[in-house]
């Protein structure tokens, strides 16, 4: 007969394989793991329980240390929204933005969109919870590739992002704002969605960093499609220099 250590053994090397195949484990029930070997890990502390029915992989004696959720926040998102929502999801405007510009600090509350929304929010460790609210999505989603997350287009992030996102988070927007190269794909938006308001901002936030003609071809092809397009600047103070073109969030930060 086996001793205890043998088989958490056995169930150490499902584990790892698990985590040979992936960035992160986040485990939804059994659906990967026998219940037997879930047990027998989560009572040794080799796995922790986020809410009922869904585990990160841990190290005995991390209980209370938050590194080990922080470090897997992003990915069990993903996961939970996934297995909940299929494709039909995505980070609100202004939490695409963060991670477009770097940002991957852990959130209070992360906050998703969804058709099939529930409006309800999850509790989870530490502290912090999910909040799947039931709206429309953008028509196109780009696919996040470090943790897999939906993510606003960068461009429909900007322009839908909230008044308040420039103020409380300045050098994100700005870093997001410098990664645009030209007015193509901030205009396909507002031209679309007729946002006049949003214009204006859109030109205030590109004239802020110094990008002049993304500023003026915002107002002068709204004001071309008969829109009343009145600059707003949405920061709360000036650059000193104009920021420059960066592909990498980084650069920029």
């Amino acid at each position: 007969m086996a001793t205890l250590a043998e088989k958490i053994a056995t169930s150490l090397e499902i584990l790892k394989d698990l985590q040979d195949k992936n960035r992160c484990v986040i485990l939804n029930g059994t659906n990967e793991i026998g219940r037997t070997h879930l047990t027998r890990l989560l009572d040794n502390g080799w796995l922790q329980e986020v809410m009922k029915g869904w585990y990160i992989a841990a190290k005995p004696g991390t209980e209370g240390d938050t590194t080990v959720w922080y470090t897997s926040f992003w990915c069990f998102i993903a996961k939970y929204a996934y297995v909940r929502l299929g494709e039909q999801w995505c980070l609100t405007a202004d939490q695409s933005l963060d991670l477009y510009s770097g940002k991957t600090i852990v959130p209070v509350q992360a906050i998703i969109k969804s058709p099939n929304g529930h409006n309800n929010t999850q509790k989870l460790m530490y502290n912090t919870s999910l909040l799947v609210f039931q709206s429309e999505i953008p028509e196109q989603i780009y696919k996040e590739p470090e943790y897999g997350l939906n993510l606003y287009p960068l461009a429909e992030a900007l322009v839908y992002a909230t008044p308040r996102y420039f103020v409380m988070e300045r050098i994100a927007a700005r870093t997001c704002l410098s990664m645009i190269q030209d007015a193509t794909d901030i205009l396909k938006v507002l031209t679309k969605k007729g946002a006049s308001v949003r214009a204006g901002r859109m030109a205030g936030a590109f004239r802020n960093i110094g990008n002049n003609e993304i500023a003026d071809s915002i107002l002068s092809t709204m004001k071309g499609f008969g829109y009343d397009v009145r600059e707003e600047d949405p920061f709360e103070d000036q650059m000193q220099l104009p920021i420059a073109y960066h592909v990498s969030p980084y650069a920029t930060r």
